[in-house]
């Protein structure tokens, strides 16, 4: 029995918080990116959190990438992903990687308390710029990858097809 996708966007004090559950396809993933970039104009932080979905590797071929671009319409506007499963968070993380090298500021967490925290720790003026892009390039350094995020993929679907 497949279960039906489903979405709830709130608003909190400092963000808005997306939830997505049950997503299969594509169609459905740009139907909920869609309702997400309409919000962005009025909050610049965004926490995406997928549940019960499938993973989504080819963010490019998909055009998954432009949708992201319209939700962070500015350099100070902040995606954090968070996923319930291992498979989702190593998608989350190469989402990261392809967002980043074309300049959106998107970054995958593990725990809702660590996106929370980067929403705070980010510098908000244009003073800080400097500082922004120094931080950066040091995040960049920290980043997996992409040989190691597809290390990580293919076990995730030996595991997956081995069940």
């Amino acid at each position: 029995m497949q279960s039906e996708m489903a979405y709830r966007i709130t608003i909190e004090q400092n963000f808005f918080r997306a939830e997505l559950i049950g997503r299969e396809t594509v169609k459905e993933t740009k139907d909920f990116l869609r309702a997400v970039a309409r919000h962005s104009a009025r909050h610049a932080s965004i926490l995406i959190h997928v549940r019960s979905s499938k993973p989504i590797f080819q963010v490019e071929h998909y055009g998954l990438i432009d949708d992201f671009r319209e939700i962070a319409r500015t350099p100070s506007h902040q995606i954090a992903l968070l996923a319930d499963a291992v498979d989702l968070h190593a998608s989350h993380e190469y989402i990261e990687l392809i967002a980043r090298q074309r300049g959106l500021n998107v970054r995958s967490f593990r725990s809702e308390v660590e996106a929370l925290e980067w929403f705070k720790d980010r510098p908000r003026g244009p003073e800080s710029v400097q500082q922004q892009h120094q931080g950066e390039e040091e995040e960049r350094r920290r980043l997996p990858d992409r040989r190691q995020l597809q290390d990580r993929r293919q076990r995730v679907r030996r595991g997956a097809s081995g069940s």
